[in-house]
């Protein structure tokens, strides 16, 4: 059975193709398009799928939606209906997406759609599922748990915000629904945007986090009830705006009296500012261990699958892994709507079907390739590549020389975080490194911490690992920084101590484990810093994307698929040179 899953109109669209249980490919749309969090129809995604499992839409047995049309329609018509005329704004195109009505009629003609963009005739089922069901589906069918409590914490695509379900086999039961207007995403993103942020950057609160002090945790907690026995979650409805204006306006000019003014656009962070990031922090992690206890509560399960989008809070991750709640805890690491087709296929195929599991997330490696043709292409773009016996050893070297390291190798990953496919690599030694990276590349705020690659087998010996935590190949979980090492690691030990960890293992990143192998025999260190190869861009997908990052910005050294193009011998194919730091 061949089922093709697929996202789009709202944000991070993508595509993920099944083959008999097994997921054959899975790539996001901003990848080719180069918009990040990209609404576009996937074409190039779609395009790309099928192009691997060398098949057409047609021979595809069912294309399934990420969400349901008729909910989103019911709950839309229920908010406009309740805060009329002043909801009206929530029929308002939002800004870098797609108006609700455009939605609903783009969903009505899907399969028009799909037939007209690939040449299809219309020889498949198409399929619209519960969003909170593809989130479901997204962890417990790839966690491998033959059962498991499955909690769910999202924003609200279909009116469920928060789920908590007993997973069995090829069944999941619901046991507890939080629906629209209450679910912590609303709180969390209402103090995001309180703190002078916009959409999309709820991820920056956890490193603004470690430089404040929760200082605001009982004012937060003003803006909800939650009881931890039943589960009743209330919100108190004075200090928003949701309701009435959807994403446009969140919150009321009440929510000033508890926190004060968003601070000016541009404007410096202040004490305020990093003390109200550390409170919503406190607070998050606090009420994510108070689901997983619930859930654990009504599932009486030894096992644990996370997904939505705030599940991927790796500090409230890090606290529910922490807490011996469970045994095992999977925690998706295509958590947010990005994983939402992946989970609409392995949903599809065993919740609906009762086809057995066979499929379990190794690892992310599922996007493009380009190996038989990445060498050509920096030719083509003039670069010339440096000749190295061992050219893992040579770049472990020119890392532990200072040196910025662009690393695109084989399969690019799918999800929001870099795992050594298309990373950018450097010495996690050095006290100025973050700076170094910050001023040549990656443009971004202070506070946002730099993150670590290991070896698999020496965490323990670095971390203070989380024995239960099934997900720390994938960047989703923080752990500390053992104290004898922070001082040698200053460029990934956070303000807090913590670290957002991803392990690598040889059957699954060959060459990336290969070069911080070299690295560990020549520092006697076992991991490096490992960033998103990008510029204020998605993470790069093709070569030339890679090519073109490393004309734009100071990285020192480009490695395409095993070959080495040093910044020092290609000076006359560059735009910029680099500077000290």
């Amino acid at each position: 059975m061949i089922i093709l899953g697929i996202s789009s109109w709202f944000h991070d669209s993508s595509a993920c193709l099944l083959r008999d249980g097994e997921i054959i490919a899975y790539v996001e749309e901003e990848r080719f398009n180069r918009e990040k969090h990209s609404p576009g129809y996937p074409q190039h995604s779609i395009d790309w799928v099928l192009g691997v499992a060398e098949i057409g839409l047609d021979d595809v047995d069912e294309v399934v939606f990420y969400l349901n049309p008729i909910d989103y329609l019911k709950v839309g018509l229920k908010t406009v209906l309740a805060s009329f005329p002043n909801s009206l704004a929530l029929l308002r195109k939002e800004a870098a997406t797609v108006s609700p009505l455009r939605r609903l009629r783009e969903m009505y003609n899907l399969k028009s759609t799909l037939c007209q963009r690939h040449g299809a005739s219309g020889n498949f089922k198409v399929v619209f599922l519960d969003h909170y069901r593809t989130h479901q589906g997204s962890t417990f069918f790839a966690s491998g748990f033959d059962e498991s409590a499955v909690l769910t914490m999202d924003f609200a695509g279909d009116g469920r915000t928060e789920v908590i379900a007993h997973g069995v086999d090829r069944e999941i039961r619901d046991k507890l629904v939080h629906r629209v207007p209450v679910g912590f995403a609303l709180i969390y993103t209402t103090v995001t945007h309180v703190l002078g942020f916009k959409w999309w950057d709820e991820y920056k609160i956890m490193g603004m986090a470690a430089y404040g002090k929760p200082v605001y945790v009982e004012q937060i907690k003003q803006l909800f009830n939650f009881d931890e026995d039943s589960g009743a979650l209330e919100f108190n409805m004075q200090y928003f705006n949701f309701h009435k204006y959807g994403r446009h306006r969140m919150y009321s000019d009440k929510i000033f009296d508890l926190f004060g003014r968003p601070p000016e656009p541009g404007a410096e962070l202040s004490e305020r500012e990093y003390d109200l990031a550390a409170s919503l922090q406190a607070v998050t992690a606090e009420y994510g261990v108070a689901m997983a206890r619930l859930a654990k509560k009504l599932t009486g399960s030894n096992n644990l699958c996370m997904a939505g989008g705030v599940a991927q809070n790796c500090l409230m991750n890090q606290a529910i892994c922490e807490s011996g709640l469970f045994e095992n805890v999977f925690l998706q690491p295509l958590a947010g709507d990005v994983g939402c087709t992946l989970g609409a296929v392995l949903y599809r195929y065993h919740a609906a079907h009762g086809h057995a599991r066979r499929y379990k997330m190794e690892h992310l490696y599922l996007g493009p390739s380009y190996v038989n043709e990445s060498h050509a292409l920096a030719e083509q773009q003039g670069l010339v590549a440096r000749e190295c016996d061992d050219w893992q050893a040579e770049v472990a070297k020119a890392i532990a020389d200072g040196n910025v390291v662009g690393f695109f190798d084989g399969k690019m990953e799918v999800g929001p975080r870099a795992l050594g496919a298309r990373s950018i690599m450097a010495d996690p030694r050095r006290q100025d490194m973050k700076d170094i990276l910050n001023s040549r590349v990656k443009h971004r705020e202070h506070f946002r911490p730099f993150a670590p690659s290991i070896l698999d087998s020496e965490l323990e010996s670095v971390f203070e690992a989380l024995p239960s935590c099934r997900s720390s190949d994938f960047m989703i979980v923080t752990m500390n920084v053992r104290e004898e090492w922070r001082d040698k690691l200053p460029a990934i030990t956070h303000a807090d101590g913590s670290a957002r960890v991803q392990t690598v293992r040889r059957e699954y990143a060959a060459n990336y484990y290969g070069v911080i192998k070299k690295f560990f025999e020549l520092t006697g260190v076992p991991l490096v810093v490992n960033t998103s190869f990008n510029d204020n861009e998605p993470i790069v997908c093709t070569p030339t994307d890679a090519i073109n990052c490393f004309k734009r910005t100071q990285i020192d050294l480009l490695v395409l698929d095993g070959k080495l193009y040093f910044r020092a011998d290609n000076a006359d194919s560059v735009e910029r040179e680099p500077v000290a730091v």
